[in-house]
């Protein structure tokens, strides 16, 4: 019990080279795509709704997918969430704001990565799959926004929150609907690496066969 206990910590807290590398590099794709499209895509809006975020949404969610199935492997998604956010929440205007909406994609990358690796998700197909994951891409989603919400809330008070409910709705409601996209340009590129996954797990295997 005790033998098998250790494997399963291995398993999940010890990340080999080549995920610390996927996790470095999807990390500072992250970072990249949010200093240099984020500023440029920030600013416009549609009517009175700001696109401010959407940087992070398609791009945070499509890696998100990417590397849990690259990986396979709970905790990847989340150290790269964490990596990612504090890297682009210190060059914010606003410290305290930035990191409150920081701390809520770091928790949207961990809501992802638990729900992504539970193990009810491998004995779903067809359409209860489909379902899960969307119900997956949604609820990792309003997690990442929950902090930004609570933070608006007590700094605005009670009824002014409810007075500019329709901005925070059109926030949520942005939030998941460029989740979803992302999630699902993600699935598809994911679908498009599997011969490469495949490939670098098999020559893992081998290396491993070696050292043993």
């Amino acid at each position: 019990m005790q033998e098998r206990g250790e494997r399963v910590t291995r398993r999940y807290l010890w990340a080999s080279t080549r995920e610390m590398t996927l996790i470095i590099l999807f990390s500072s794709l992250w970072i990249a795509a949010e200093m240099f499209l984020g500023p440029m895509i920030g600013p416009f809006s549609i009517g009175p709704f700001s696109l401010h975020g959407s940087v992070n949404r398609l791009v945070g969610w499509l890696l998100m997918v990417v590397l849990a199935e690259g990986t396979g492997r709970f905790g990847r998604v989340t150290a790269m969430t964490c990596i990612a956010t504090l890297a682009t929440r210190v060059i914010r205007s606003s410290a305290l704001e930035g990191t409150i909406v920081g701390l809520g994609y770091a928790l949207g990358g961990l809501v992802f990565d638990v729900l992504y690796f539970l193990p009810i998700k491998k004995s779903l197909n067809g359409k209860l799959k489909f379902v899960y994951s969307y119900f997956m891409y949604v609820v990792s989603g309003i997690f990442a926004i929950v902090p930004y919400l609570l933070f608006k809330l007590i700094i605005l008070g009670l009824y002014t929150f409810m007075a500019l409910s329709p901005s925070f709705g059109w926030s949520v409601f942005k939030g998941i609907i460029l989740s979803i996209v992302g999630a699902s340009l993600g699935v598809s590129l994911s679908y498009k690496l599997k011969p490469l996954w495949r490939l670098e797990g098999e020559v893992e295997l081998e290396h491993e066969k070696k050292a043993k």
